[in-house]
């Protein structure tokens, strides 16, 4: 134990005259525990010890950089969120605008309604639309039209 605690001479760390490796031996634990906190840890430990900062160190500037990107694309995830609902609304714009315009275009005006009163034909007026003859009748007067002779209306 006093190669790994105290030095060649029998000392320890920084507290080289105040207790050797003996004394600290013959110590309680707590007191013992209480008097190496402020002992300088061995080279073993020191090399541990900066290892693991290193590596936490490194672990801090990876999430520090992952934190930076995950902001990055936030910001570029909220401007393409921008560009893209201005798209949609210019959109919406333009369909209302051809909407209007094909409405004003469809709707008749006075000079529109007079140009093609002008061009369509003249109404024929119907005095009904239904045939108001039964079979029978319609037979008879078929054969009357096509009697060219007369022989069914003339019975002399």
């Amino acid at each position: 134990m006093s190669n790994a605690i105290g030095k060649s001479d029998g000392t320890l760390g920084r507290n080289r005259g105040s207790v050797t490796a003996a004394e600290l031996k013959r110590m309680c634990p707590q007191q013992r525990a209480r008097y190496l906190a402020y002992e300088e840890p061995s080279k073993e430990v020191q090399k541990v010890m900066s290892v693991t900062n290193q590596r936490l160190c490194a672990r801090k500037a990876e999430a520090r950089k992952n934190q930076e990107t995950a902001q990055n694309e936030d910001l570029e995830k909220k401007r393409q969120d921008t560009l893209i609902g201005q798209l949609k609304a210019a959109e919406a714009r333009n369909r209302i605008r051809h909407m209007r315009l094909r409405y004003q275009n469809r709707r008749p005006t006075a000079l529109k309604a007079v140009r093609l009163e002008m061009l369509l034909p003249t109404k024929v007026s119907q005095l009904r639309g239904c045939d108001s003859l039964d079979r029978l009748e319609r037979r008879r007067i078929e054969e009357i039209l096509e009697d060219e002779k007369g022989l069914t209306i003339n019975r002399v």
